[in-house]
């Protein structure tokens, strides 16, 4: 095929090319009984015909020469970049014969295999490796890199892009494995560790004058829907100030239930928190442990028979769970609501407080009635 040949697009290509004799082709071809030409899903050995920036021939020794294009193409990028006139691969037979005779081929697996070789190299010279960002999520980015997908946690991104992850989908980085599997095709990532070395073992040796537990103040300087980012400073060998950043996770900034992190802390706001992990130059904070736990307080003020008015917050099959003040919620459950009686989110009741489980954290409500209806327990 030349140069100037033109390629109709895979659309086109595909159209009226997978049938019933692909699938007897791929049933022959298990039994060794085929003669005929490739089949989808067949394993083809090929020799590199020619490579343009959009598209790779091969001769596969059939009656017309394989292509890669389109999707295959981009797929295989990076590995494509490594192959010349005279190269031997083995590709996948993606469609058997379009309408122009040509076999569509995919180089993913044989891409793979090669990325994989060269990624478990990286993470053993903890080499640099550029990746690209497909997409993200709340945990983090996934990745590709080497015709490999990956993953880079959001403890393992530098602090501009933990702030906007939706502004990189699309951009590439550089960064090292932090953790390398073949086997359950697991790949990890750490873009921080390239961008942010320096400040990171500056970090790193911060950290150590740390201890989990130790009561510090912080500045908020970003808001998420998993929680909100603080940046600490402290003093560093050397007399610098080392700035350690973070997290403080939607579960930890308040006793009572978060939904919006917005609603309890504010950027820019100095806030009081409490160390409870360290990770590679970040904190792992709480909040609500830097405060008084409601829930002290309230075991000693309430008490078995006494009557307390709260706000219905939660319904469910266990019954309605009513917030008696922030982070204290007692139960009333599904069997000490009368048959008939409706209720619901927002709804004050009034109640007595039947049992207090303090080991379990747990108070038991009753309603309070004026009438007592037949059958209420």
């Amino acid at each position: 095929m030349s140069k100037g040949s033109k390629i109709p697009k895979l659309t086109q290509l595909t159209q009226d090319n997978t049938s019933s004799s692909d699938l007897m082709g791929q049933l022959l071809v298990k039994t060794g009984q085929f003669r005929g030409g490739v089949v989808v899903g067949q394993k083809v050995e090929g020799k590199v015909v020619e490579v343009t920036g959009r598209m790779v021939i091969l001769d596969i020794g059939s009656k017309a020469e394989g292509l890669v294009v389109e999707d295959q193409f981009d797929e295989a990028r990076d590995f494509i970049k490594t192959l010349s006139a005279g190269d031997k691969v083995t590709a996948t037979v993606v469609v058997s014969e379009t309408m122009h005779g040509q076999a569509l081929l995919s180089l993913r697996d044989t891409a793979q295999e090669t990325g994989w070789v060269e990624l478990e190299n990286a993470f053993k010279e903890n080499a640099q490796v550029e990746f690209k960002v497909l997409g993200f999520s709340r945990g983090g980015l996934s990745v590709v890199t080497r015709g490999v997908e990956g993953f880079v946690p959001i403890s393992q991104m530098s602090a501009s892009i933990a702030k906007n992850i939706a502004n990189s989908v699309g951009k590439t980085y550089k960064g090292k494995i932090v953790e390398s599997d073949r086997a359950s095709n697991k790949l990890v990532l750490s873009e921080r560790a390239v961008s942010e070395s320096e400040m990171i073992k500056e970090q790193i040796d911060a950290l150590k004058l740390i201890e989990s537990g130790e009561k510090l103040k912080g500045k908020v300087v970003g808001i998420a829907n998993f929680g909100a980012f603080v940046q600490i400073k402290i003093p560093g060998k050397n007399g610098k100030d080392v700035t350690l950043d973070g997290l403080v996770h939607l579960s930890e900034l308040s006793w009572q239930k978060v939904v919006d992190p917005a609603k309890i802390v504010k950027e820019g706001e100095v806030v009081e928190v409490v160390v409870i992990g360290k990770e590679l130059g970040k904190l792992a904070l709480s909040i609500k442990k830097a405060q008084v736990d409601p829930w002290q307080k309230a075991v000693e003020r309430y008490k078995v028979d006494g009557k307390v008015s709260g706000k219905v917050v939660k319904i469910n099959e266990s019954g309605a769970f009513v917030e008696l003040e922030p982070g204290v919620e007692g139960l009333l459950r599904t069997s000490k609501i009368p048959s008939g009686m409706s209720l619901k989110d927002g709804q004050t009741v009034e109640c007595f407080i039947e049992e207090i489980d303090k080991k379990n954290r747990k108070i038991g409500l009753g309603l309070v009635l004026k009438v007592k209806p037949v059958g209420y327990k």
